[in-house]
């Protein structure tokens, strides 16, 4: 788990955005009702059965559209409470108009006591899927609640740079104060988080340069910025992000995704069984040590290679 807390699980991140200059799709034939978007969770491949009045409220969402949701809805009979609004949002992603309906249906129920989590889901829901206008309306309806956190912010960081739209994550960071919350260090690293995620490690860390003098850094920025040169495979840059990480706060023995990152990152680089042993016996001089993750990679590595060396000396730490 990253050291970045994570927030109350959301659909993938990676959900491509539906274009927002496209309308609401209209319906599709009735044999064609349950092909949702692929990428997104669909109320029809959860792994456990679903409580039927679920079933039957994501049914109504995936499946009327236009004006007809509210009539439908109303016409079940049911009543809603705000645990039954979070699951039908987790699983309506792929709908967006229709799932936003439902939630104002909803909410006139619950007497516009809607949880902060729904609250939450609709904002991540309407920036998936590129509906950035309807998405600020909705955090701005969220400040006039003061239900508005870091998790509502992260969501946005996510779904504008999964849009490839990260300059607007980042004026999102710059105006994150009007609406009363803090541009703290945990929100600099939920928002460099969601720029490495995306592989966008450089963007993170032009970010970072301009951040750093009036947020101080702490173990995780460093750790986020490595994660990030890890997944791109990039053995310069994530040895600067190093040197920089000792440089400022040292040699930390907490901070182990660190190490696990640059770690793999040289494990995976030229000559890598070499220069992970060599850093390895520099961190053992520091008394830090690197976490399971690595060692398994590392016994991998030297099997896959044929070094008896490699795996002698990895294996005896592990």
């Amino acid at each position: 788990m990253s050291r970045t807390k994570r927030h109350r699980d959301y659909p993938p991140a990676s959900s491509p955005c539906r274009n927002p200059n496209q309308p609401e799709p209209e319906p599709e034939p009735a044999k064609k009702h349950h092909q949702s978007d692929p990428t997104f969770p669909s109320y029809l491949d959860t792994p456990n059965p679903l409580p039927p009045k679920i079933k039957l409220l994501c049914a109504i969402v995936a499946e009327i559209h236009g004006l007809s949701v509210e009539e439908t809805l109303n016409d079940t009979g049911i009543r809603v409470t705000q645990q039954d609004v979070e699951e039908v949002l987790k699983l309506s992603y792929a709908f967006p108009g229709p799932a936003f309906k439902f939630f104002q249906w909803s909410g006139r129920q619950l007497n516009e006591g809607h949880s902060p989590y729904s609250w939450n889901l609709v904002v991540d829901l309407l920036g998936k899927n590129c509906l950035f206008d309807p998405m600020w309306d909705a955090i701005k309806s969220m400040k006039q609640e003061r239900l508005l956190s870091l998790a509502t912010f992260a969501s946005v960081f996510s779904s504008y740079v999964v849009a490839h739209r990260t300059p607007e994550a980042l004026m999102t960071f710059e105006v994150m104060d009007q609406y009363g919350v803090p541009t703290d260090i945990v929100a600099l690293n939920s928002l460099l988080s969601a720029i490495c995620r995306d592989g966008k490690t450089t963007d993170a860390l032009d970010f970072y340069y301009i951040a750093k003098d009036k947020i101080r850094p702490d173990p995780d920025t460093y750790a986020i910025l490595l994660e990030g040169w890890e997944s791109e495979g990039n053995v310069a840059s994530a040895t600067k992000v190093l040197d920089e990480m000792v440089s400022h706060i040292g040699w930390d023995p907490t901070n182990v995704p660190a190490y696990d990152s640059y770690l793999n990152t040289l494990l995976n680089g030229p000559n890598g069984i070499r220069e992970a042993l060599d850093f390895f016996e520099t961190l053992k001089a520091k008394r830090c040590y690197p976490g399971v993750k690595f060692f398994r990679l590392a016994l991998d590595e030297c099997v896959k290679k044929g070094d008896p060396r490699g795996l002698r000396l990895f294996g005896r730490q592990w």
